[in-house]
């Protein structure tokens, strides 16, 4: 082997492996969404009621300061809430494309038209979130 030949197969390798790396970094983040977007969308709403009813109360006892700060924190909780909630459903709308696509490539149209189906349903209830944190 030439000179030129050993470090193209060592370059290809370590892209090959970087690669995978990347892919398996994916499919991890990709599983966390998958796992904790709702339970994050939850928490956060929770954290939002209680912070914005502290901030009411705050206020109404004439500490303006810590109500501007709970009211804050509320605000920052309700973003969070609404991304987590586009990420579950970005996450439903990728499992419907994928078992849509798996039902067609296996000859079931049925099954295929009804994934379909729910994936134009999540489109377009992410395309109402995005909608709703850009406002």
């Amino acid at each position: 082997m030439s000179f030129f030949s050993t470090l193209g197969n060592k370059i290809g390798a370590v892209a090959h492996s970087i690669g995978q790396k990347a892919k398996h970094a994916v499919k991890r983040g990709t599983k966390f969404v998958h796992d904790h977007a709702k339970q994050v969308e939850d928490v956060a709403g929770a954290v939002s009621s209680v912070a914005g009813t502290l901030a009411t109360g705050a206020a109404m006892v004439g500490l303006e300061p810590v109500a501007g700060v709970l009211g804050g924190v509320a605000a920052g909780a309700k973003g969070v809430q609404k991304v987590a909630g586009m990420l579950d459903t970005a996450d439903k709308f990728g499992g419907a494309v994928g078992t849509a696509i798996g039902a067609a490539r296996m000859g079931r149209g049925n099954l295929a038209v009804a994934a379909g189906k729910n994936a134009v349903a999540q489109a377009k209830l992410l395309n109402a979130r995005r909608k709703a944190i850009q406002r």
